[in-house]
């Protein structure tokens, strides 16, 4: 119940005000720069760019050389760390044993890696990126440094090692976040 009696009000008409927000964030937080993060956050994820610069980089994933960002990271890790078992794989993109086999299946499919078996012990399988993998490969990696190339253009050397600390900050931020909570179900 509300004031006065009456019920609270439905959850799709209350705002989220700095006072409501005041028990979850430390004394003395800017809650205006934390909304600035946020949204430029969320404009990369999520904005009308994000779509575009995916096929931009990785290639239109309706097309017959496009990649789903999952499956560019795996081919990008193969390329740039060599064969490996699939746990390696796992833990280097940071996913499950499940999600890393997926990847690979998708990548196997394209001709852009195989298993083989491993040398050292016939019972585990490595993955590797193939000769059209690593041209694939590539012609991605190009493409984003280019890319990248440009839109950094915009910023002076300082300004861009600034931001590439930041941002490596930023992502260590988030992984301990990640790791110190948990999820309420």
């Amino acid at each position: 119940m509300g004031e006065n009696g009456n019920h609270a009000a439905p959850w799709w008409t209350r705002r989220v005000t700095d006072a409501t927000l005041a028990p979850v964030v430390r004394a003395g937080t800017n809650l205006n720069q934390h909304r600035r993060v946020g949204r430029a956050w969320r404009e990369i994820r999520r904005g009308a760019a994000a779509g575009r610069i995916k096929d931009l980089f990785y290639g239109d994933t309706g097309a017959d050389d496009g990649l789903d960002l999952a499956i560019a990271d795996a081919l990008t890790v193969l390329a740039q760390q060599g064969s490996m078992r699939m746990g390696e794989m796992a833990e280097a993109l940071r996913i499950t044993p499940a999600s890393a086999t997926r990847a690979v299946t998708c990548l196997a499919e394209k001709g852009y890696a195989e298993r083989v078996k491993a040398t050292d012990d016939q019972r585990s399988i490595l993955v590797t990126a193939t000769p059209a993998g690593l041209d694939r490969y590539a012609s991605m990696n190009a493409r984003v440094t280019a890319g990248l190339d440009e839109i950094l253009s915009e910023f002076d050397d300082d300004e861009k090692e600034q931001l590439a600390s930041l941002l490596e900050r930023f992502a260590a931020s988030v992984d301990r976040y990640v790791n110190n909570n948990d999820i309420e179900r």
